[in-house]
């Protein structure tokens, strides 16, 4: 079921609930099985029993965050609830468990079949599945309350925009861009009104010259969801916590590591600190620099506020690096950008993306493509690309289905929130949003080549939670090449291709302060495992990130915001945000064979798309980044990236 703007919600919770039945036909079917069934039967029918819900699962999931009908919004919950619920009784089930138990893994055809059955048992026993009966319906009731707590989180932050009002009008916005004065009029008594979605805030704090009104934004920003999400944290630690140690793990951040790459809560403490501990001289040299650009016009400052980073780091490029990241924007018109990353990746891994306007869509401006591969239409993918109220406010792939060779198309939805092209305006985008477009493109593309699986478990990005955001990252390595900017990215009035000088001098620009991007990463890697590491009972995680801030950054917290109440990661991805950093350090590595042979070498392109993005789950991540590299991954290429001026 498509969900088309029209599309009412008892229909689609009558939809839903209608696979959530299939679901446990499939189920009864499996518990009936004949006791000499083989191994091979017992798994397919344990398959079968999710595919049902893979018809729903991602599309509640996405109407929860971005319809605009508030009674859809509402039935994506509900759905994502109910078939939480189902998965917590399945993954409780003493039967289901037994039955695959008995699967002798010898007897299985291939090494496929074991490491499914492999992972299933393992989630089984991590799910609980062997405790007592008293214990297991705990477990249930905790499952079911994590899921409702961590939806509120999301939506109060979802629901919180919130808007600074500029009483001086348009002379507040000096130093902006002139077409982000002229789409933010004063209204009759001469006020202006910033957002705090990001294609308003991220201009305003880089570029306006008012401090005090950037401290303003910031303060608005970094309060979203507050005073609300600090008592919806603290339950959904204490949630977490109580589940975890129930299961017999010491702490959350020890069981949701144990079935990463990294394996433990040690481990991935272990890596933070030795991140950080590379990146901090960088981070202290670039604060230096920054804070003599700062005392050019402060003379007495003796101190970077977060608020101002963003500031005085366009001030340092633009003085000491020749480089104003405004003059690249008149190149980076949205249509052209998005045009680009579809001609891009197109050309790149052999396929075509044709519009589908006749698909049904849940708002006027989102697009439709589907994937041709030859003459097949092998995957489809929505396209959501820019803010209005009550959307998911950042930028995120979400799945829809995740395909099954022979069956079923992958599809899934690009989420971002990047300014809208109206009238006059082409929406210039920053280059960081182009970073962000191809960022968000790999992940669409990861999951869209992966869906061509046997077994649903092993479909779309199956692989270990810390792999996935490295096909991502290394994929925004094409944002920075001159060569490929130079097919799509032309000036929005003349139409010249940006010069590949400009291409050198924004590079290196932006190159500048990787030092302080990743020392800034690693707190937040520090926040969230120190968050989940500790029994939360009287924890203040905002004395906690106060107290972590100042043992890791030079930045003094600003009295009066609250970033644990809109980190949505800490609902998303836990204890675990060390995962885009461990990424980064396996991308870096894979990139040095692009780099090697060429961002538009099609023959390395499909060996990366057949021997890592294609696979899906089906072999651990570490195998498929050996095969493709001929070698282990490394933590050299990192390190050269992070020490390379």
């Amino acid at each position: 079921m498509d969900l088309g703007s029209d599309l009412d919600a008892q229909t689609f919770l009558a939809h839903a609930r209608a696979r959530l039945a299939e679901a446990r036909a499939a189920h009864a079917a499996f518990l009936a099985l004949s006791p000499s069934a083989q191994g091979r039967q017992v798994l397919g029918a344990y398959d079968a029993i999710r595919r049902p819900l893979d018809l729903v699962r991602g599309r509640a999931h996405l109407a929860s965050q971005v319809h605009p009908s508030e009674p859809m919004r509402q039935a994506g919950i509900e759905i994502v609830q109910e078939i939480s619920a189902f998965d917590t009784d399945l993954g409780l089930d003493r039967p289901t468990y037994e039955r695959l138990v008995a699967v002798d893994p010898q007897a299985l055809e291939s090494d496929e079949e074991r490491r499914l059955l492999e992972h299933t048992l393992r989630d089984y026993r991590r799910s609980g599945v062997d405790r007592d009966d008293a214990v297991r319906a705990r477990i249930k009731e905790l499952s079911e309350e994590l899921v409702r707590t961590g939806q509120t989180f999301d939506m109060n932050i979802a629901r919180d925009t919130r808007e600074l009002w500029v009483e001086e009008g348009a002379a507040a916005l000096e130093g902006l861009p002139e077409d982000y004065v002229a789409s933010h009029p004063a209204d009759e008594q001469g006020r202006v009104r910033i957002s705090t979605d990001p294609s308003d805030f991220v201009p305003f704090m880089s570029y306006a010259r008012r401090g005090d009104l950037r401290r303003r934004l910031y303060l608005e920003y970094t309060n979203r969801a507050a005073p609300d999400n600090l008592a919806v944290l603290s339950r959904l630690l204490g949630l977490r916590h109580e589940l975890a140690t129930l299961l017999g793990y010491a702490c959350w951040a020890d069981y949701v590591t144990e079935d990463k790459m990294i394996q433990s809560g040690a481990a991935a403490r272990e890596f933070v600190a030795r991140v950080a501990a590379l990146a901090r001289p960088r981070m202290l040299a670039e604060v230096a620099e920054l804070l003599d650009e700062k005392r050019r016009e402060e003379p007495g400052a003796q101190v970077l506020h977060d608020w101002e980073r963003g500031y005085w780091t366009e001030r340092f490029k633009a003085r000491a690096l020749g480089f104003d990241s405004q003059s690249v924007r008149p190149y980076f018109a949205y249509r052209n950008v998005r045009d680009g990353v579809l001609a891009t990746s197109a050309a790149l891994f052999g396929v075509e993306f044709r519009r589908d306007r006749e698909r049904p869509v849940w708002h006027p401006s989102v697009e439709c493509y589907e994937v041709v591969d030859g003459e097949r239409v092998v995957a489809r993918l929505f396209l959501d690309m820019h803010p209005r109220p009550n959307k998911y406010k950042h930028a995120a792939m979400f799945d829809l289905r995740a395909g099954i060779e022979g069956e079923a198309l992958p599809e899934a939805a690009l989420v971002c929130n990047f300014p809208e092209p109206r009238g006059d305006d082409p929406a210039l985008l920053l280059h960081q949003d182009v970073t962000t477009f191809f960022h968000e493109f790999g992940h669409l593309l990861h999951h869209l080549f992966a869906g061509r699986q046997r077994y649903l478990s092993f479909s779309g990005i199956a692989t270990e939670w810390d792999f996935v955001e490295a096909p991502s990252q290394m994929y925004e390595e094409w944002a920075w090449d001159a060569g490929v900017l130079a097919n799509f990215a032309r000036h929005h009035r003349t139409g010249e291709p940006i010069p590949p000088e400009l291409v050198a001098r924004l590079r290196a620009a932006e190159e500048y302060g990787k030092g302080t991007h990743v020392s800034v990463q690693m707190f937040y890697a520090a926040l969230s495992l120190a968050l989940h590491d500790r029994d939360p009972a009287g924890l203040d995680p905002m004395a906690l990130l106060v107290e972590l801030k100042r043992a890791s950054l030079p930045f003094p917290h600003e009295p009066g915001s609250h970033f644990v109440a809109a980190f949505g990661h800490l609902h998303g991805y836990s204890a675990i945000y060390y995962t885009y950093m461990w990424s980064l350090v396996i991308a870096k590595d894979m990139f040095t064979v692009f780099s090697r042979d060429g961002l538009m070498n099609r023959e390395a392109a499909l060996r990366y798309r057949t021997l890592v993005l294609e696979p899906g789950g089906s072999q651990p991540a570490a195998d498929l980044v050996r095969t493709f590299l001929g070698r282990p991954y490394s933590f050299k290429a990192f390190e050269d990236w992070l020490n390379a001026n």
